[in-house]
Order: structure tokens, then C-alpha cells, then sequence
């Protein structure tokens, strides 16, 4: 017999233990009965909440089986069972049976409705430690399985089936389709499932309280002239370089804030707008002095400064900074252990010598305010490195794929439509490759779906989230993010040599600040 759960529920009584083993064990040719234990009554007439220790469906009829341990005895009308904790009255079995299977029967007549249909019901009671050979007028003995008769208990229940069909008008037989809707009915099998646009929401709320926190290392770096910042992705660069902007700003002063990336130069400019704020990427400072009229500016603030960390971008870089590095105002935001080597090459020694003008603060974030637990649990196990402290809420999981092209293409269809049909904000989806999207696996799906999808560039980014599903190269997305993020094109991390770089793999999936998908290409060798 077929038992709902598999195993039984935790319960101190080890007669139930014994009778659930006994009735798995069962075996009935001719149709498939299903047993439940421990099933609850909210319609029991004489409790506010009922349990019924056993019920078995079949296509006999419904019937309950209630258990009862230890020694039994009755005297005077009260029931007492004695174990090894010693004698407890207990409620009379017999009733307790009864009023169970008549609740249940009201139970699936309600769900039926007009649709119900009439079948047989009866009842049960299990003294699996003692021998039962009592008469009353109360009960019958094909009614009672003892000890004895739990040997035997494949034949014992067909008895007890038996009995109760062949009572007056108790005699209808169900079909095993019946047996298996009402199954439904008493303990229904489901799964309830976030929304996607509330998983998301989820981890927003959480994003919001956590970035608060941000702000007393705004006030730390306000307290220095000079200072270094070093973190992870997430860990809140970005947001300390921008509120310090703002800070300045206030105060009177000019300011550059300077980056290598034109889209995040893009992006940036689009959020600070001031007339006494300019940024710019290194390629394009000297343009931006000239149509300023100033020879140098009274503060540089250096976003995703691993991409300068060079001679050339340092000294330009101080050659327009008031006092330059060794006595003007400056800070310095970078990630150089993970995000290095992308936009340009890191020269040894440069951030060696930036820590050496004039000693400047150095302050390490180290709590991630970007993403969930499960993305930087997936960042840290599949590139061995560190992203921050976790301090968000779990978040979904993280969905990896190691898959063909072919079957790429499959699901990743799958996964847009989707997500396409689900309540979320389709600008909070960006698709990230290291190609671009000419040359990259979403130039192949259906011109349904790629119809949906916006390539990003240096402009587009400056509405950033855009209307739609966006795509973007990995190179161009760094330093910017989004709620959920597909990663594709990508060979799988453990395919990369010991000295090739996981810069690509880092910032693609630290991007994401609430759902990622890795679609690594199970053909694509790094």
C-alpha cells in the first residue's frame, strides 16, 4: 500500500510506528488502496481540530484506523492504556474511529459538491501489544486487529474491508480513479510559487535597508583628504564614489569623477547631474578641461580605478588633480584582486605607488549590499574568490545549465518567454555576453524572441534600466547591474587554464542583484 507521507510523521508512539510499517507492507491485486497517517479534521464534530491516526482509501470505501498501545483496559465506561510511562485514560477508541470517518466523509461530500457520489465508510481499531477477545455491544470483532492479527495484517484488513461492505446498504464499490481524486482531496500534492516579480521585490527591500548602512563609510571617507577603497563587486564602490560627488558638491567644490568605461561614464553622468560635477572617462579628460575653462580640479573621485592603475593614466591623472596625488584631495575606488585586466592592463607597482603619495586612508568594504546569498554562494564556488560578506536575503537560486549550443537555444527561449509572461519588469533583464550580440548564441533564437531584446551602447545606457530585455558585452557592463542577469557564451569556469584570468566570469555573474543564469557552453573551450 502506497503511504502519504513514505515515512511516518515523528510521534512518540511507537504503535503507530509498528502499524505504518504493517500497512506499507500490504499487498491487494485487485485495485491500489492509499493510506495517509496522521491526518488532521477541521470538520470534527465534537473538536476544533480532529486527527485521525489512520485512513485508508480503497475502493471499498473510506476507513479509519485508530491505534492505541501498551495494555487496554476498560472499567466503568473509561478507558485506560498502560506503558512504560505508566497508565493514562484515554478516549474511548471506538468513538474515536467513528466521529473521525464520518468528519472525513462530510469532509470530501463538501469538496464534491453537487458531484458526489454515494460510498462505503467504516472504521478500525489497532491493539497491536495485547491479545483483544472481548465482546460488547459497542464493537465487533472483525472490527479489532490485536496483536495476532498484526502478523497476519494483509488479511485482517481485507477482512475489515469485507465487514463493512457487506453491511446494509454499505456495499457500493468506488473505481480506483475515485480512490485517487479522493486521495487528493484528504492531502493534495502541491507546490506554491513565488511570483518571480515578488522574489525580486524581496531582495530590493532587503538591497535598500542594506545600502543605508553605506553611509557611515561615506562619512569615514569624508573625515580623510586622500584615501584608497578597495571591496568586491557589490560591496558599494559605485555608491560611495557617486554620494561623495554629491557631498562635494555641496561644499562648493569642483569635481571630476573619472572612470575608463564610457558607458559607465554614461551612466553616471546621467545620474549626477550638476554643473559643478564632471565626468569623464580618462580617454576624454582633456576635452572636458578645455570646455570647463579650469587648468585642474579641486577633486578627483576614481571609479573602477583597477582599469588606470598605470603610469600613463596616473600621471595624467595628476597632472590635473589640485596638488596632485601628493597633496590634493583624492579618492580612489577599486577592485584589483578580480576585475582587473579587462578594459586595460594592469602595470606592477602602479597601486604600490599610489598607496605612497602622501599616505592615504586605505578602507576595505567588505559587505556586499548587491547580492543574494545564493549568487555570492555560486560566485564563491565556482571562482574561488571573494565577493563581500553575504547580508542579503537568500534570494532564489541560482540556475546553471552545462549544455550544447543547440540546447541553449532551447532553453533559453524557454526562459524568456518565461519571464516574458511572468508580472516582472522586462528593464530588469540584461543579458550578458563576452561577444557581441551579432556574434553571440541570442543572434540565433527566434526573431520573436530577439525582437524583444535591446542591444545596449554608450548612449542607451544613459536611460539604464532600459524599456525592455537588454544585451550587453561583459567588458561594457562593468560597473553597472540589474535584477536578474543571463549569462551566456561563456565556457564553464573550471574549463580555464591555471594562469587565464576569471575577471569575465566574476563580473558577469556579480552583476546580477537578484535571479542568475549561467548558460556555460559545454562545447566552447576557454
Amino acid at each position: 500500500m502506497k503511504l502519504v507521507p513514505a515515512r511516518p510523521f515523528d510521534t512518540e508512539s511507537k504503535a503507530e510506528v509498528r502499524v505504518f510499517d504493517a500497512l506499507a507492507s500490504t499487498e491487494f491485486p485487485d485495485h491500489h488502496p492509499k493510506g495517509f497517517h496522521s491526518l488532521l479534521l477541521t470538520h470534527h464534530e465534537q473538536k476544533r481540530v480532529g486527527e485521525a491516526d489512520f485512513v485508508i482509501l480503497s475502493i471499498y470505501g473510506l476507513f479509519v484506523l485508530e491505534v492505541k498501545g501498551g495494555s487496554i483496559k476498560l472499567e466503568d465506561g473509561k478507558w485506560t492504556a498502560t506503558g512504560m510511562n505508566g497508565a493514562n485514560i484515554i478516549q474511548d477508541p471506538f468513538h474515536q474511529a467513528n466521529t473521525a470517518v464520518h468528519a472525513i466523509k462530510n469532509k470530501v461530500d463538501e469538496f464534491l459538491g453537487t458531484n458526489k457520489k454515494r460510498f462505503s465508510i467504516g472504521y478500525g481499531v489497532v491493539f497491536p501489544d495485547c491479545k483483544f477477545s472481548q465482546y460488547g455491544s459497542e464493537w465487533e470483532r472483525e472490527m479489532v486487529c490485536d496483536r495476532e492479527d498484526l502478523r497476519n495484517f494483509n488479511h485482517w484488513l481485507r477482512s475489515l474491508f469485507n465487514y463493512w461492505h457487506d453491511r446494509p446498504n454499505n456495499d457500493i464499490l468506488l473505481t480506483q480513479s475515485d480512490v485517487d481524486v479522493f486521495s487528493l482531496i484528504l492531502r493534495p500534492s502541491f507546490e506554491l510559487i513565488q511570483p518571480i516579480f515578488e522574489q525580486v521585490k524581496q531582495v530590493e527591500r532587503s538591497s535598500v535597508q542594506l545600502t543605508e548602512e553605506q553611509y557611515r563609510y561615506v562619512d569615514i571617507a569624508m573625515d580623510n583628504q586622500r584615501v584608497i577603497c578597495s571591496g568586491g563587486a557589490g560591496t558599494g564602490k559605485t555608491f560611495l564614489a557617486a554620494e561623495l560627488a554629491r557631498r562635494m558638491l555641496n561644499e562648493g567644490k569642483n569635481v571630476l569623477l573619472i572612470c575608463k568605461s564610457s558607458w559607465l561614464r554614461h551612466y553616471l553622468t546621467a545620474r549626477i547631474p550638476s554643473d559643478g560635477l564632471f565626468v569623464a572617462t580618462i580617454s576624454s579628460v582633456s576635452s572636458v578641461i578645455r570646455r570647463s575653462g579650469l587648468d585642474s580640479f579641486d577633486v578627483a573621485i576614481i571609479d573602477e580605478g583597477q582599469d588606470l592603475l598605470n603610469s600613463k593614466d596616473l600621471n595624467q591623472l595628476d597632472s590635473i588633480l589640485t596638488n596632485g596625488f601628493t597633496h590634493g584631495q583624492w579618492y580612489f575606488f577599486h577592485d584589483s584582486n578580480n576585475q582587473s585586466n579587462l578594459l586595460s592592463k594592469v602595470e606592477p607597482g602602479a597601486l604600490d605607488w599610489l598607496k605612497s603619495q602622501a599616505n592615504p586612508t586605505n578602507l576595505k568594504l567588505t559587505i556586499n549590499c548587491r547580492n543574494t546569498t545564493n549568487i555570492l554562494s555560486a560566485i564563491q564556488s565556482e571562482l574561488k574568490c571573494d565577493v563581500g560578506n553575504p547580508t542579503l536575503v537568500d534570494g532564489p537560486e541560482v540556475t546553471e545549465y552545462r549544455i550544447t549550443r543547440e540546447h541553449t537555444m532551447d532553453k533559453l527561449e524557454v526562459l524568456l518567454e518565461e519571464l516574458q509572461n511572468s508580472e516582472l519588469d522586462m528593464g530588469t533583464i540584461t543579458i550578458l555576453s563576452p561577444v557581441q550580440k551579432r556574434t553571440s548564441i541570442v543572434s540565433e533564437l527566434s526573431s520573436k524572441v530577439q525582437d524583444t531584446i535591446s542591444e545596449l551602447d554608450d548612449y542607451r545606457v544613459r536611460k539604464f534600466p532600459y524599456a525592455g530585455i537588454t544585451f550587453a558585452q561583459i567588458k561594457d557592463f562593468k560597473g553597472l547591474e540589474n535584477d536578474v542577469i543571463i549569462l551566456v557564451d561563456m565556457p564553464h569556469p573550471d574549463t580555464l587554464k591555471a594562469d587565464e584570468s576569471t575577471a569575465l566570469h566574476y563580473v558577469g555573474m556579480s552583476r546580477a542583484r537578484a535571479m542568475l543564469y549561467c548558460f556555460w557552453d559545454a562545447e566552447r573551450q576557454a
